[in-house]
């Protein structure tokens, strides 16, 4: 019985991992304390949160986890998307009150972080600070006392320009109360793991929606960061009023002929386009559009693979965005869709974590990655924020009958019936026959797709 016992273990910095993974394997994983009350090497922040910041129930437990008897414990937080991960990262700095950074997956997501701080926080305006490409300055950055950056410019190893190497040598150097990582699933990925043998930190919390990853490195999240802290059931806070209460229905789509023998034959990303770009998927996605338009909802269109993307918003005469849209023309497609009613937005997968548009209520997923139960419940999660004017989301998994997306599809579920959502199998839509003019009508049309389709080469 080693309980009574107390080892220390004086190790050079590139072994900790190594340790921390022996201990979980011998099922004697190790607990990460911060004693910041009695912490002087790291100096005090002042920051508090505003007197009129409500922190919900199920924050006050996620907190409760991570604080005990005074010492920061680092680990995990798992909270569905719209449930309020970013004011949990806010509450436990204001608690800390030690120098931070935060880490996120995307430039976007860095400036949505330094919005909620301002917004809920009483932090000087000067000691927030981003780091991002071309968006710094050596003097603000050394100042600061909260910074906000992604993955990628802490661990990216080619050759930086000379501030930016200066600035992240500084942050490397630094000694940080706590490192907030948020989107904590990438973490495990090989160029991202750097990050935290990068950084000197006394305690590390992660925040994720999905606690998911489909090559089995989610495990790895033990020995890196810390354990699971705290996990939130979706429905528990939907049946709260936290979540919007959230409709989910599989749509079978038959294939025309033409376009199944074709993908009986086909192999690779020929079958994934033909079964994205099925001439029954893309009549039933504009019905479903043109209804829910009409009743002022504001409807999001995913679409992995671009080509399908920017066929399927052509066609229908709609917005969409992906990789390579340009940040003006990504800011007035986001502008026009978060202020008018009736609005759809098509877009790649780039809308699974890096665009906050709580506005949306309902989503159409014509396209995924294969079978990522991880992909399927940021997805949901889109449109989980509650809704004023509805209290529903509606959320469509739009799947080629008698391929292989009915195989991923099922898979995909798992995740969300887990957490007691329930998937409606669809296979025809009342109204749908009687509905005018919907896309490809004709078998002309038909044909010229699966033409066109065969004949693109540059399959994305």
């Amino acid at each position: 019985d080693f309980s009574r016992f107390m080892f220390f273990i004086d190790s050079k910095s590139s072994k900790i991992e190594e340790i921390r993974r022996r201990c979980v394997e011998i099922d004697c994983p190790l607990l990460e304390e911060y004693d910041f009350i009695n912490d002087s090497s790291v100096p005090n922040i002042k920051i508090e949160l505003y007197s009129a910041t409500q922190i919900r129930k199920y924050q006050e437990k996620a907190l409760a986890k991570m604080f005990n008897k005074g010492r920061a414990r680092s680990g995990v937080i798992v909270l569905p998307c719209g449930a309020g991960k970013t004011i949990v990262g806010i509450a436990s700095v204001t608690v800390i009150k030690k120098a931070s950074l935060i880490v996120c997956n995307s430039t976007v997501s860095v400036e949505q972080w330094k919005k909620q701080f301002l917004k809920w926080s009483n932090i000087n305006k000067k000691k927030i600070k981003s780091f991002v490409a071309g968006q710094f300055s050596i003097s603000d950055t050394f100042s600061a006392e909260i910074i906000i950056t992604t993955y990628s410019m802490i661990s990216f190893g080619g050759q930086r320009a000379r501030l930016s190497a200066s600035l992240l040598g500084e942050i490397k150097e630094r000694e940080w109360g706590l490192v907030i990582l948020d989107e904590v699933h990438v973490v495990p990925a090989n160029v991202f793991r750097k990050v935290l043998g990068i950084l000197k930190t006394h305690c590390k919390l992660g925040l994720t929606a999905t606690l998911l990853r489909e090559d089995r490195k989610v495990g790895d999240i033990g020995f890196l960061i810390g354990p699971k802290l705290y996990e939130a059931n979706w429905l528990e806070l939907e049946k709260g009023g936290f979540l919007a209460m959230a409709y989910c229905a599989e749509i079978c789509c038959q294939m025309p002929v033409n376009f199944y023998e074709r993908y009986l034959i086909e192999t690779g990303s020929t079958r994934q386009i033909l079964c994205a770009l099925n001439p029954n998927k893309a009549r039933v996605c504009d019905f479903l559009v043109r209804y829910h338009e009409s009743r002022g909802d504001r409807i999001l269109v995913f679409s992995d693979n671009v080509f399908a993307l920017r066929s399927y918003a052509t066609k229908m005469t709609r917005a969409f965005i992906y990789g390579a849209t340009g940040s003006i023309e990504r800011i007035k497609i986001l502008k026009n869709f978060q202020e008018k009613e009736g609005q759809t937005l098509f877009i790649s997968r780039i809308g699974d974590t890096s665009i906050d548009l709580p506005e949306a209520n309902v989503i159409l997923q014509i396209s995924s990655h294969y079978g990522s139960r991880r992909q399927e419940a940021q997805r949901l999660g889109r449109i989980l924020r509650p809704k004023t004017r509805s209290k529903k989301a509606f959320f469509y998994s739009l799947v080629s009958s008698h391929t292989e997306e009915m195989f991923y599809a099922t898979k995909r579920q798992q995740f969300l019936v887990s957490q007691g959502y329930d998937f409606k199998t669809i296979m025809n839509l009342s109204g749908m026959e009687q509905a005018k003019n919907l896309v490809f009508q004709s078998e002309e049309e038909t044909f010229e797709l699966l033409t066109q389709i065969l004949s693109n080469q540059n399959y994305t």
